[in-house]
């Protein structure tokens, strides 16, 4: 009862500390800002998506923007909406948790972002992660319907939640989910098909190699390591800084071999009740094998922190912590980085081994737990 009444405290602190945040993101946003402006570019811009221009959005979040810029009417205000809804997600993110696993959970993520939610006001991951936090929080309440209608709906935006999809395979009290599978499929087949209609494969192709770059992401684990060695080919690729070469096809078999690991940890710690662990791990490894790995991606990262401490898996709980703050030290270090000045090479060459200690963690904890079917739904 004294941890719960002590969660509370924590949650409605970090959640008041986020509003002042998002003021000031609200009166930055209508300035020049390089997402935003290309956020809103994508969204004004005559043609098709994906034919007559490159976008590196799956086909929810261009919809999104070209729906929104009309109704906003000029940049400014198209930016103060993107904020808004970018708070309103990070509300929604803490009540899922809370919903799913209790205040201690809400209050774990609530806490983490607070260094680096300015970061998340100003990009758009927030609108998956809530999707994705809602669908995961749904599966453990047993509510198997709105799980796939959650992780379908995050994945029109960025296609991360796809590795969730295999909650819908873990029997719940023992009961097989046909239901929920059929309508995952369903809204997959659904979005699967916009998409092709209005962008033809070439689309998903734009999506998974970020409008075709030819360089690792400075950040990323290869990107980082090249740093160190030589920088003399480092530039601003596809909106963000690359280095080295690389290509199309070796970016999807990465993005492939991180998403081996990833849904198995996400099917493993839901079938042993460690949620958290299989979130944290499965993304760790997702995103130690990517070749983008900007500082806004910890977002997906964020919630599995709370639900790992909540289910009492301290170690990854806290490690996941680590990761999310030593992120935030990387995306305030940025311009030093780009510099290669030491302490900042340094700083996301620890986040990045962090992330594969998470992973390895994780997968070691899953694999020896204990396989359960009896989930145990928060109390209060």
């Amino acid at each position: 009862m004294e941890r719960r009444r002590l969660a509370r405290w924590l949650l409605w602190t970090a959640l008041i500390i986020h509003g002042p945040i998002a003021v000031v993101a609200t009166a930055r946003s209508q300035r020049r800002h390089p997402d935003f402006d290309n956020y809103y570019r994508i969204a004004t811009r005559p043609g098709r998506p994906y034919v007559d221009f490159p976008v590196e959005f799956p086909v929810g979040t261009v919809q999104a923007f070209r729906t929104l810029a009309p109704i906003a009417g000029n940049r400014a205000r198209f930016g103060v909406t993107l904020v808004v809804l970018n708070t309103i997600a990070d509300l929604a993110i803490a009540g899922a948790l809370a919903w799913g696993w209790g205040v201690e959970a809400a209050a774990g993520y609530a806490l983490i972002v607070t260094p680096i939610v300015d970061l998340f006001f100003l990009r758009l991951d927030l609108w998956s992660t809530a999707f994705a936090a809602v669908g995961v929080a749904a599966w453990r309440r047993g509510r198997p319907l709105l799980t796939a209608f959650g992780l379908a709906g995050g994945a029109a935006f960025k296609l991360w939640p796809l590795a969730f999809l295999p909650l819908l395979l873990v029997p719940f009290r023992g009961r097989a989910r046909t239901a929920s599978i059929a309508t995952a499929l369903a809204a997959g087949t659904a979005i699967l098909g916009a998409w092709l209609w209005v962008a033809g494969p070439r689309g998903l192709y734009q999506v998974l190699t970020f409008r075709g770059a030819t360089g690792w992401e400075v950040e990323s684990t290869v990107g980082a390591l090249w740093m160190l060695i030589n920088r003399s080919s480092m530039r601003l690729e596809s909106d963000a800084w690359r280095i080295g070469t690389t290509s199309g096809p070796i970016s999807v078999l990465l993005l492939v071999l991180g998403s081996l690991p990833c849904v198995w940890m996400v099917w493993r710690g839901a079938r042993t009740r460690h949620v958290g662990a299989g979130w944290a791990g499965g993304i760790s490894a997702l995103l130690t094998c990517s070749p983008l790995l900007s500082a806004q991606f910890a977002c997906w990262l964020a919630p599995a922190a709370g639900v790992a401490w909540a289910e009492r898996d301290t170690r990854i709980a806290l490690l996941t912590t680590v990761a999310v703050f030593l992120t935030n030290l990387v995306w305030k270090s940025f311009t030093p980085l780009l510099r290669g000045e030491p302490g900042a090479l340094a700083m996301v060459i620890a986040r990045n081994i962090v992330l594969a200690l998470i992973a390895l963690d994780a997968a070691r904890l899953v694999r020896g737990a204990p396989v359960t079917t009896e989930p145990t739904l928060p109390s209060g």
